[in-house]
């Protein structure tokens, strides 16, 4: 019998940090391995700890702390060893000096967006030649919202045909929790002030959260909220880490590096979410929030109204009158949050790992046929 052609799925940092690119990247493997029954599926991980995330594959650990060490010499090595047909790079960058086929999978283009200044400088001078190599040396590209798939075609100048959108999906365990005592549980290890608004999101600077914060202390006199928050503090963000340690750091709280198991529970215990980001390459967690049943508002920017449709509240992300505005009508209005609460779990359908990941296959077989 013909051996089958081997597929490889760069899985550096996997396991190890929650984010959205490694959710992304998690849920598209374990999908990509439940239909490629034409394939044999190669993860390669730089850590053992990352070791059984995917027991249906054949797993690799090639040691390193070292990402330029590991993107570039280990990992292009060990593909021609392993005689890697194709390999998926799910972070955007693809190796260099590789032997075999590659797809990136292009989360966003934020480093080619400097007035946000979204990254560090010399990450992003690195990062935005990188991502331009690959795209060209790429058999073909994946991109997550139609959004990002125009950006890669102006910003790289990557012939449309060659750069595919096969969207994405949040994990099938955002659901609304019904279990009360495990949700009385989550308030009290997060000591949880009722009615709230959730942010599920980090301090960085296209989060938008000077003009969140300026929105809220518009409003908290109207309003009974609290507003809480995930994640940890990244770069460039003193001026609003002094603001919080101000007068407002009453109403304000910072949840840290929130479990993946308490999430839908923060989502199902929120009055409504809120997600005015300035930059998504597609908004993972306006995903989540449809899934739980969390009312949301976001910002009319990038790919969030491709995604969203009518399902949420649209806001101005650059005017704090505006994200006021949305702030006040939905916890005032409980219509309107039952409204946006049965549109959000519609729309939440439209988006699937089983469709994505289809999609995908498709087009690697077409592909791999094309320069066979």
């Amino acid at each position: 019998m013909k051996n089958k052609p081997k597929i490889a799925i760069s899985a550096r940092g996997l396991g190890r940090v929650f984010s959205g690119p490694n959710s992304y990247t998690e849920n598209f493997t374990r999908e990509l391995i439940r239909q490629a029954q034409d394939f044999e599926i190669h993860i390669y991980y730089n850590s053992s700890e990352s070791l059984g995330i995917f027991k249906n594959a054949v797993e690799h650990v090639l040691p390193s702390s070292n990402i330029f060490i590991w993107d570039h010499v280990l990992l292009p090595q060990q593909l021609r060893r392993d005689a890697i047909s194709l390999t998926i790079f799910p972070k955007g960058t693809i190796s260099f000096g590789l032997a075999c086929k590659a797809i990136p999978i292009m989360l966003d283009l934020g480093y080619f967006y400097s007035k946000l200044n979204p990254y560090r400088k010399l990450n992003t001078i690195y990062m935005k030649q990188a991502m331009k190599f690959s795209a060209h040396r790429a058999t073909g590209i994946f991109t997550i919202s139609e959004y990002t798939r125009q950006d890669v075609i102006r910003l790289l100048c990557i012939p449309p045909e060659k750069v595919l959108n096969i969207l994405g999906a949040a994990s099938e365990t955002y659901h609304p929790v019904k279990d009360l005592s495990y949700l009385d549980e989550v308030r009290a290890r997060y000591d949880l002030y009722e009615p709230f608004i959730f942010f599920p999101t980090n301090i960085s600077p296209r989060k938008n959260f000077p003009r969140l914060l300026d929105a809220f202390e518009l409003v908290q006199n109207q309003i009974s909220h609290h507003l809480y928050f995930t994640g940890s503090v990244a770069w460039n963000t003193d001026d609003v880490i002094r603001r919080l340690n101000g007068s407002i750091s009453e109403r304000v709280h910072q949840l840290g590096e929130v479990p993946f198991e308490d999430m839908a529970a923060l989502y199902t215990l929120a009055q409504f979410a809120i997600y005015p980001s300035l930059f998504e390459g597609l908004g993972l967690p306006v995903l989540e929030a449809f899934q739980c049943g969390a009312p949301i508002i976001v910002s009319n920017e990038t790919s969030l109204p491709e995604i969203t449709g009518n399902a949420a509240f649209i806001v101005d992300g650059y005017s704090t009158e505006s994200i006021a505005q949305g702030i006040i009508r939905l916890a005032t209005d409980a219509e309107l949050r039952s409204q946006l609460k049965r549109k959000g779990f519609a729309q939440a359908k439209r988006f699937t790992w089983k469709k994505t990941v289809s999609k995908a296959i498709s087009y690697i077989k077409t592909q791999m046929l094309l320069h066979e």
